[in-house]
């Protein structure tokens, strides 16, 4: 008899209790993304649309859609449009990939990073949780760098002032909000040549940003 209702409940009750819980997040998180971007034009389509996305995302990665729908909330709350949240989201976990961090790691590098939006740039104890969650390695900097360069920040003399790269965000606030999104959008994949051209990049650096979102998703 124990073992018919350990079967039941494992068969029938638990996945309707999980998708219930699953729905009740997602229903949190529709009021929390449309009461921050409901100014900047966002419908409840388009939040059911973005949390659509990160759904299809989450089943096709080891990423726990119930985390990816709370922190977006968070991205959101701290004034991050839902096209740029959405893809920092799937940024951040196709950086974990790469980086080779758990999902657990990546959902806590998911929640710094919205503190560190919040606060309007990535400051050391920050980046410190990044690099905690396995995630501050080369490529992620390099990919930082980059973007700095691209936004007509002369970021190698910072770094060079200051020593290294970590305690380059001990004071000034080189790391903003624009540049950790953008860099983040690089590994999502979802870039193609036009827009990247669009934004100013050449068609080399287009190409090289494209192939860095493949291998990501890869």
């Amino acid at each position: 008899i124990d073992s018919a209702k350990k079967l039941v409940a494992e068969y029938n009750i638990d996945p309707i209790k999980s998708g219930f819980k699953e729905y009740e997040t997602q229903i949190n998180a529709i009021q929390t993304i449309l009461a921050n971007t409901k100014s900047k034009g966002s419908t409840l389509e388009d939040v059911n649309a973005a949390l659509d996305e990160l759904n299809t995302y989450a089943d096709k990665t080891i990423y726990n859609f119930t985390e990816m729908t709370k922190n977006i909330g968070t991205f959101t709350a701290a004034g991050i449009d839902l096209n740029t949240s959405t893809a920092a989201i799937k940024g951040i976990a196709n950086l974990g990939a790469i980086s080779g961090s758990t999902s657990q790691q990546v959902s806590t590098a998911m929640y710094q990073l919205s503190q560190a939006l919040a606060a309007g740039k990535v400051s050391l104890q920050d980046w410190n949780s990044v690099v905690n969650a396995g995630m501050g390695g080369e490529i992620f900097q390099e990919e930082l760098k980059a973007t700095a360069r691209h936004f007509g920040i002369n970021v190698d003399a910072i770094i060079e002032k200051y020593g290294t790269f970590s305690k380059s965000l001990t004071e000034g606030a080189w790391l903003t909000n624009d540049i950790l999104t953008a860099t983040l959008q690089k590994f999502t994949g979802d870039l193609n040549q036009e827009q990247l051209i669009a934004q100013g990049y050449t068609e080399a650096e287009a190409q090289r940003i494209m192939e860095l979102g493949k291998m990501a998703n890869a």
